[in-house]
């Protein structure tokens, strides 16, 4: 058994002419999406190509030597990721099977008005069928991009969805041959997302879609019949203890994914399990379980208008719409908490009521939810404690 790094030991030498793609690569893929690779990788409106050995090369070049409080030190939710993240950059860049791969079409789109954080880009795999790979990046620790993971609960379409709807439309209308589409956390819901969307001919050219432990859909205010064509080309990859994966209803099957790690430490997929080309299963956790409950119940309690407000008062207080970073440093928490007392201190009344109601009905939910759990196991534990 090993980790998602562990797998380039037992594949790398291995080709994709003789060991066809699977699973752990596509996280792979995933994974690097989260790089900054802008001006390494070309631009969405060139139609050149770079393979994976030369990008890894001018990215370390330029980055393995960057301040820590640089804005590139910023793309990623912790820095543990981000060092992992190069680290398979480089490992990928240095074995037979990652090396020739191609990188295009490079899209970056932050927007702290609008509350857009996207960026994708495309891999081509030097197999037969020459297969592209387009992998959506997830949440990084801008403020702005967890909003939109939150506004989930609310909207229709955020703006990554329409930023992602575009570039696969228009990255399948530029090559020929079969697509597989993934992301991890929200670039997996993105993934899910734009794949369902295309015309009945683009949806021939796409072969799978891969959601790493992202989000799911509000379907009470989303259109189910869009994602019932090709439900059964996706898969979805969630750790034992997953949170994120579990927010909202699923679309496609569900793998539950061994980890060591714990809670929130599932989501980064750096921690998963491993033996040689799968992903070793594992069940969902009963905290895991508890937590989807306790979510679907407490969004059905919430008026879609109250989400909103709910959630536009407490983003705007975080500062999403500044372009803020979620900060590590204690000190710079101390610093930040200060600010969102100041800022909530000068929103409405009504809003500040409608805060303290949603957090307290969550709060009450969660009780609530794990007092019936209890409630439920008691006979059993009871029961085997006479015997």
């Amino acid at each position: 058994m090993g980790k998602t790094l562990d797998y380039l030991q037992w594949r790398g030498d291995l080709k994709f002419s003789k060991d066809p793609i699977n699973d752990i690569d596509v996280l792979i893929f995933a994974l690097l999406s989260y790089l900054p690779l802008k001006g390494i990788v070309p631009g969405i409106k060139s139609n050149k190509e770079i393979s994976l050995k030369d990008a890894a090369s001018q990215y370390l070049a330029k980055y393995s030597n960057s301040d820590e409080n640089s804005p590139e030190a910023n793309i990623t939710p912790l820095s543990s990721f981000n060092t992992s993240a190069e680290s398979l950059l480089k490992d990928a860049a240095g074995c037979p099977r990652f090396e020739e791969i191609r990188l295009s079409r490079y899209d970056e789109n932050t927007d702290f008005v609008v509350g857009r954080q996207f960026t994708a880009l495309t891999f081509t795999i030097p197999d037969f069928e020459r297969t592209k790979i387009i992998a959506f990046r997830g949440t990084d620790n801008s403020v702005v991009g967890w909003k939109e993971d939150f506004d989930l609960a609310y909207m229709e379409q955020i703006p990554a969805h329409e930023s992602a709807c575009l570039y696969l439309k228009q990255t399948i209308g530029v090559f020929s041959g079969r697509f597989i589409v993934c992301g991890h956390s929200k670039g997996g819901n993105l993934a899910i997302y734009a794949g369902s969307h295309l015309n009945p001919m683009q949806q021939l050219k796409l072969k799978k879609i891969v959601n790493f432990d992202g989000p799911g859909f509000n379907f009470s205010i989303v259109q189910r019949n869009h994602f019932s064509q090709n439900e059964h080309k996706v898969i979805n990859y969630l750790p034992e203890d997953s949170m994120v994966g579990l927010l909202l209803e699923p679309v496609g099957k569900r793998v539950i994914v061994s980890s060591s790690e714990r809670f929130i430490n599932q989501h980064n997929a750096f921690n998963w399990d491993v033996d040689r080309c799968r992903f070793i299963e594992g069940e969902l956790s009963e905290s895991a379980k508890l937590m989807e409950q306790t979510l679907e119940t407490w969004l059905t309690d919430i008026t879609i208008s109250d989400r909103e407000t709910f959630l536009e008062a407490l983003f705007d207080i975080l500062g999403a719409s500044e372009g803020k970073f979620i900060k590590t440093d204690p000190q710079e928490s101390f610093k930040e908490f200060k600010n969102i007392l100041v800022k909530y201190s000068k929103i409405d009344q009504k809003t500040k009521a409608l805060l303290s109601d949603v957090f307290e009905s969550l709060t009450s939910e969660a009780t609530k939810t794990l007092s019936e759990s209890i409630k439920e196991k008691l006979p059993r534990i009871l029961g085997s404690a006479d015997n």
